[in-house]
């Protein structure tokens, strides 16, 4: 009867999930301050999954500009940590391995251990298969990021797959690809002339200036913040926007 309801449970969960989707991301378009130039910026992996695994590996490619910090640049995080039952019924927690190519080509994971249910209630535990990932959201872990004084704008390759042996509690992901390119980008969110990551009445004085006199203290993201209902120009039209924006908060 327990295996029943426990199958039961999986089935349900399976057919809850079907339209949820699996990858691994560090963001599709990220915005770094001009402060972190010359400088690290971390990101965070986090992988959405919705079915059972024990494997993933992505593959990268890095926008001229960019590196990962080749030396301790990787940290694991809370995703790693997998709990699951061992054979004499006592509840452990794994850290899976986290593996990484010398300059972060490929970056990855392999559950090897064994985990153990009581499918009969027997108090007899035998293994389903390797410890596993379950379905749902997962932080895996943070890559600081080299960024030289002259990038821009560019795209991080980021594609993969996540895999997984059997397992006798029910179905597993095998072979599923994903492709989550990541958008990276230096600059000021949009209306932020100033540069200090809020909008306020400094950024409409300094827009004022800017579109009255042609001058201010505008560097070169400011005055692409400037341009803030985006028509690629920067005029009154923008300080009415920003007014509004900043009378609105």
């Amino acid at each position: 009867m327990k295996k029943f309801y426990f199958l039961a449970a999986m089935m349900l969960l399976v057919s809850i999930s079907m339209c949820a989707a699996n990858y691994i991301t560090i963001g599709e378009d990220v915005r770094v301050h001009p402060r972190y130039l010359d400088g690290y910026y971390q990101v965070t992996a986090v992988m959405e999954a919705d079915g059972m695994l024990d494997s993933w590996n992505i593959n990268t490619e890095w926008p001229k500009g960019v590196i990962p910090k080749l030396v301790a640049g990787i940290q694991s995080l809370d995703g790693m940590y997998l709990h699951y039952t061992d054979r004499y019924g006592m509840d452990k927690v794994l850290q899976a391995p986290l593996q990484a190519s010398v300059e972060y080509g490929t970056i990855s994971s392999e559950v090897t251990t064994l985990g153990y249910w009581d499918v009969d209630g027997d108090d007899l535990y035998d293994t389903y298969g390797t410890v596993k990932w379950m379905p749902g959201t997962y932080e895996l872990f943070t890559l600081n990021l080299d960024i030289s004084p002259e990038y821009r704008d560019g795209y991080i390759g980021w594609y993969g797959v996540l895999t997984s042996g059997a397992d006798q509690r029910g179905a597993v992901l095998q072979g599923v690809r994903f492709a989550k390119p990541c958008h990276l980008w230096v600059g000021y969110p949009v209306g932020d002339v100033s540069g200090n990551e809020t909008l306020n009445v400094d950024d409409v004085t300094m827009l004022i200036s800017y579109v009255l006199n042609g001058s201010g203290n505008l560097d070169e993201f400011g005055i692409v913040a400037a341009d803030v209902n985006g028509d690629g120009n920067v005029t009154i039209a923008d300080v009415t926007m920003l007014i509004g924006r900043v009378l609105s908060k």
